[in-house]
């Protein structure tokens, strides 16, 4: 697995959906087993492991069918046990096998897709593009997956629409970017810099935006019901239609 820490981006165990957990937390967890560890530094183990598998499978069709045939007698199991190598089941074993390494190796295709996408958040901050919808693709996809975008520079950036619902950024720099009618819906944006930037029309609703930099941000018209702002600075933003019934602003700084 890539080295997240040296090329930028932290990563950071995100809480579990109510549906299903992250997939950087149950990768840890696997991690945890030294059989998954193996199976995981070795493509042989792997190979060996759907191997068997497929023989497995094959070798319990095989006798349920012959078993079938000769009507559940006694011995059905082990009788003719050498017609289960023919060249259609070795076919059958070559197909199961290959099916059963391909789910195997899911988790290294999810890690090439993560470092693939990290790849490309970096190149873009690098050339300093201000819009491009694969960007905020590959954010998604790593934040979905449970990652923290720590130590990237995503301020004064487009990322209108995007979908971050329940999304762990705290402390990240989005300031002057643009996130109209994005969908931040429990979004943990604790101490995030977000001076200047654009939620207009955004889903803030239930988000964590305890001691965010709100500074001259606008959010006019978004959701920020039962939305946490406990000592954020909200000095010069914009609240013209937004919905706050239900949001928390002890110690809240609409002063500076």
């Amino acid at each position: 697995m890539a080295d997240w820490r040296a090329s930028g981006l932290m990563v950071s165990p995100a809480a579990p959906t109510p549906q299903s957990r992250r997939w950087l937390e149950a990768y840890r967890r696997r991690r945890r087993s030294p059989l998954f560890r193996r199976i995981d530094r070795s493509f042989r183990l792997r190979l060996l492991l759907a191997a068997l598998v497929a023989l497995a499978a094959l070798v319990v069709v095989n006798r349920w069918e012959h078993c079938r045939q000769a009507g559940w007698g006694s011995g059905c199991l082990w009788r003719d046990a050498g017609g289960v190598v023919t060249v259609a089941n070795m076919e059958a074993f070559s197909i199961v096998t290959a099916g059963v390494l391909y789910v195997l190796e899911g988790g290294r295709r999810r890690q090439r897709e993560h470092y693939e996408a990290l790849e490309l958040i970096l190149m873009y901050q690098q050339a300093g593009v201000r819009t491009s919808h694969a960007r905020s693709q590959a954010l998604e996809l790593l934040s979905e997956a449970g990652f923290s975008p720590d130590g990237l520079d995503l301020s004064g950036i487009d990322l209108e629409e995007i979908q971050l619902a329940g999304a762990r950024w705290p402390g990240v720099n989005l300031a002057g970017s643009s996130l109209r009618g994005a969908v931040l819906r429990g979004t943990d944006l604790r101490g995030a810099h977000l001076h200047g930037a654009d939620f207009q029309g955004a889903d803030l609703r239930a988000a964590d935006l305890q001691g965010a930099d709100l500074r001259d941000a606008d959010l006019g018209g978004a959701d920020l019901r039962d939305a946490d702002l406990r000592q954020a600075n909200l000095a010069g933003a914009r609240l013209e239609g937004a919905r706050l019934t239900g949001a928390r602003w002890e110690g809240a700084s609409p002063d500076g």
